[in-house]
């Protein structure tokens, strides 16, 4: 990441309460929808993985690690995310889940780790998702699965975006650096040598679920 690009992302992510989760889905009636109906949907694309190693990454103040935790508790779970704040918010009220500070850029992880890696509302914040990408493919055992979640860019997303970083989501602005179209997406993760499973809309199709596996050398 260069200088430029990394203070941008620091000041993005300094302005946003660490608790920004956790505290948005008790008090936003807008937020305890989406963020709910996403759970649901979570849960069937992990149904039947219930063992292994799971790693989320941009796990932020780890509000969706735990509801995976909840829903799969046979599951070794890792958070990751690269804001220290919210991590340090993640353990103390998290207990029972590993969290780590770390850039998905370069996973301090070793290859073949894990057997699941889940990135929920993450890659549209990086600046490098095929980085990313192949990182996750590293640290994946052979035949492991991906689960990415994104917002899909419709043009029914971006406004309704453009108005809740004016409202309510104001820290998040200027933050969707990487929001790309599903198909767009769909073939970034194919040329990270994936084969795509499954996929779902959700939220009036404003969100995309898509299960992928690692395809072996």
């Amino acid at each position: 990441m260069s200088k430029d690009l990394k203070r941008t992302f620091d000041q993005i992510i300094r302005q946003v309460p660490p608790n920004y989760y956790d505290a948005g889905v008790k008090t936003n009636i807008l937020q305890k929808y989406w963020h709910n109906k996403k759970w649901q949907t979570l849960s069937k694309f992990l149904k039947g993985l219930e063992k292994g190693k799971l790693l989320d990454i941009g796990c932020a103040d780890g509000i969706t690690t735990y509801q995976i935790y909840k829903n799969f508790p046979k599951l070794k779970i890792t958070g990751l995310d690269y804001y220290k704040k919210a991590i340090d918010f993640a353990r103390k009220t998290k207990p029972q889940i590993k969290f780590v500070v770390g850039d998905a850029h370069k996973l301090p992880f070793k290859d073949d780790n894990f057997d699941i890696v889940t990135t929920i509302e993450t890659l549209e914040h990086l600046h490098s998702p095929h980085v990313v990408l192949a990182e996750i493919r590293r640290v994946l055992k052979s035949d492991g699965y991906l689960i990415i979640v994104q917002d899909t860019n419709s043009l029914l997303f971006r406004t309704v975006w453009w108005f809740w970083t004016h409202w309510k989501g104001s820290v998040w602005k200027n933050s969707h650096i990487n929001c790309v179209k599903p198909e767009i997406l769909i073939r970034n993760i194919k040329k990270s040598e994936f084969k795509i499973n499954k996929i779902e809309f959700i939220n009036l199709q404003m969100e995309v679920f898509i299960k992928a596996q690692k395809i072996n050398d």
